[in-house]
């Protein structure tokens, strides 16, 4: 069975409306339904300014694409992926014309903030192709990513896992590979309290006077930094560090908050390699100006801001050329 990417916006600004909605939609500037149409060579009339692919993605849409197929929606912001599974025939909806996502299938979302990490490269790349729709053509893409749906029953990761023609790939979406191969390499490279030290000498690299915390019951703290040579200036940081593949859910992130305030700080850093839940990104659009959070690809950014005065061993662990591209192992 076919796995179908359809995306929610060139910048992600469809993709809550989406997974509100249930649905995945389209547009391309149609405004009557494709099934008033033979075939995709008479819809071609219609969509002269939308591109020479619209009329088969259109097509593609609504007569391609059977119910019970899995639908990808990568997610630019976070940067996570949904899954699917399509369950409705194609309707076009006139009462979505406002929102331009008229052209409509039903979906029962699975999972919805599904770290990118969890994908093996070949298939993340088989998910960030040009169109708007267009089927994944990486091997056995649908057996693959079930084993990943499979540590997310209903949709929820579970505690105790760590995760170990159409299909171009656009110009924006080069940097994000990047930052996944990088991202990968840290993973591989350091996890538990390592990747407690890469933090902290991203942190000292950014003019903090940063210290791990001894292993142990340390109420979620693994870096406490604070500004100045002694580190006794503001703002003063706790900082909690996650090396599992799962999101980190809204108990983490409630526990850290608590911790600010009992250790003196004035504000919580919480990363994690596997991201967050929405409940977590939900949370600290309250506490913005107390929590910041690092997903992995934040802490790429980081990384890369601060490559060239990190410890050496850490650069090893990551060796990049130009700053930008990792340098792949024979």
């Amino acid at each position: 069975m076919p796995v179908w990417v359809v995306r929610g916006g060139s910048h992600g600004e469809h993709e809550d409306f989406a997974l509100n909605e249930s649905i995945v939609a389209i547009d391309f500037g149609l405004r009557q339904s494709i099934s008033d149409f033979s075939d995709r060579d008479s819809l071609r009339p219609k969509l002269q300014n939308a591109g020479k692919s619209a009329a088969a993605q259109l097509w593609r849409f609504a007569n391609d694409i059977a119910i019970g197929d899995m639908v990808a929606l990568p997610r630019k912001a976070p940067k996570v992926v949904a899954i699917g599974k399509i369950s409705g025939e194609y309707i076009y909806r006139q009462d979505l014309i406002n929102a331009r996502r008229q052209h409509t299938r039903a979906v029962e979302w699975l999972a919805t903030d599904i770290p990118r990490i969890n994908f093996d490269p070949d298939l993340l790349h088989s998910l960030g192709g040009l169109m708007t729709v267009y089927q994944a053509r990486a091997d056995n893409a649908e057996n693959r990513i079930e084993k990943v749906l499979s540590r997310y029953p209903n949709g929820v990761p579970l505690d105790d896992t760590d995760v170990d023609e159409d299909d171009d790939t656009p110009a924006s979406d080069i940097d994000e590979q990047i930052e996944d191969r990088i991202a990968r390499r840290i993973r591989e490279k350091f996890s538990g309290v390592r990747l407690e030290y890469l933090v902290k000498s991203v942190l000292d690299a950014q003019g903090y006077r940063a210290l791990q915390t001894r292993s142990g019951p340390d109420g979620g703290i693994d870096v406490v930094a604070g500004k100045g040579d002694m580190g006794f200036g503001e703002p003063r940081l706790c900082v909690q560090v996650k090396s599992s593949g799962n999101p980190v859910g809204i108990e983490d992130y409630n526990r850290l908050q608590g911790s600010v305030g009992s250790v003196g700080a004035d504000h919580g850093l919480l990363v994690s390699l596997g991201g967050f839940t929405m409940a977590v990104h939900k949370e600290n659009e309250r506490s913005f100006f107390q929590i910041r959070l690092w997903d992995s690809g934040e802490l790429v950014q980081r990384v890369l801001d601060a490559y060239d005065v990190l410890p050496l061993d850490i650069r090893v662990d990551i060796p990049l050329q130009d700053r930008k591209v990792l340098i792949e192992e024979v």
